[in-house]
């Protein structure tokens, strides 16, 4: 296949599903053993796996979808007005509000607690990410008027905001959120083809990911860990998108569109329906050694993220076409 053919729509949409199976791990069987560091208690193979996958790759997965989602949002937009606006808000209430609204109470009849504060810090916490993204939704106009007025000068201004680390841990409208929000906008409203833009930082983009990736990976739970994870979401999402198009430009094999597809209600629901019943059939047949964590660790999440894409599939076929 002639990568001419490969369109940024064909690696929006091949993206979707891998860093939300990298999502998924990140919320798969708690976190690093507390105070856990490779460089003071050596390399202990379960707790350096989930530092690798679930603690630095994972990092990538979020900011890329608020490139995927500013690039989206202004797509095929020649001039964005007032009922352009209103449309692309009522949209997102349809398909950002209402879910994050139902998948938040469902959690919260799993949890058997209720407080109105869910509705800010989601008691399905994977949800944050909706909700940063509904703010930054409604902000488009500024983000519109930025882009026109100032081009790439405004990610030039925002991202050392971001880099500083201000405002990181505020929920709502962060510059985590606005940047990578507005890196996206940028190439959609000044009609530049994201995927050529990424290209042209490719090599460096490699190389920087590997090195802050590895860095990470060394220091994690030491002071230098943060701002090294700052500098490695910005490369590693330039890198990402262009190891995504060299794919698909050597290869005819795709992602099934319905596994893809299925992405959305992934992300919505596999962190309230957890599917414990597969950890102990797994354990139960293999032990608890370090192989068999390391293992269960891998292989298990994929299990799971097989059964929601099969649900999506039934729900679809039997539902929605039937």
């Amino acid at each position: 296949m002639k990568s001419k053919t490969i369109s940024q729509y064909d690696v929006i949409s091949a993206l979707r599903l891998p860093l939300i199976i990298l999502v998924t791990y990140a919320h798969s069987y708690g976190g690093v053993a507390e105070g856990y560091s490779i460089l003071e208690c050596g390399w202990d193979t379960y707790e350096v796996l989930k530092i690798v996958v679930s603690q630095t790759l994972v990092k990538v997965a979020m900011p890329t979808f608020f490139v995927m989602s500013g690039y989206l949002f202004f797509a095929n937009v020649e001039k964005f007005n007032k009922e352009i606006y209103w449309q692309k808000i009522w949209r997102r209430i349809k398909t950002l509000l209402i879910p994050y609204i139902i998948w938040n109470l469902l959690m919260v009849v799993k949890m058997k607690t209720f407080n109105l504060s869910i509705f800010w810090e989601p008691a399905n916490m994977p949800l944050w990410f909706l909700r940063d993204l509904m703010i930054v939704s409604v902000l488009t106009p500024i983000v519109y008027i930025g882009v026109r007025k100032l081009g790439y000068w405004i990610f030039v201004l925002l991202l050392p905001i971001y880099l500083t680390g201000i405002w990181a841990i505020q929920p709502g409208p962060n510059p985590y959120a606005i940047c990578f929000f507005t890196l996206g906008a940028l190439q959609s409203i000044r009609k530049m083809e994201l995927i050529d833009t990424c290209k042209r930082f490719e090599v460096p983009a490699y190389l920087l990911s590997a090195t802050f990736g590895l860095a990470m990976i060394l220091t994690y739970h030491t002071h230098i860990f943060p701002p090294l994870m700052l500098c490695f979401r910005v490369v590693s999402v330039v890198a990402v998108f262009c190891l995504a198009y060299r794919i698909l430009s050597r290869t005819t094999m795709r992602i099934p569109k319905t596994a893809s597809d299925a992405s959305y209600f992934i992300y919505l629901s596999h962190y309230v329906f957890f599917f414990s019943f597969i950890d102990t059939a797994f354990f139960s047949l293999l032990g608890m050694s370090t192989p068999s964590l390391c293992m269960h660790y891998l292989f298990c999440p994929l299990l799971k993220v097989a059964i929601f894409v099969a649900f999506y599939y039934l729900y679809r076929k039997v539902i929605v076409y039937r």
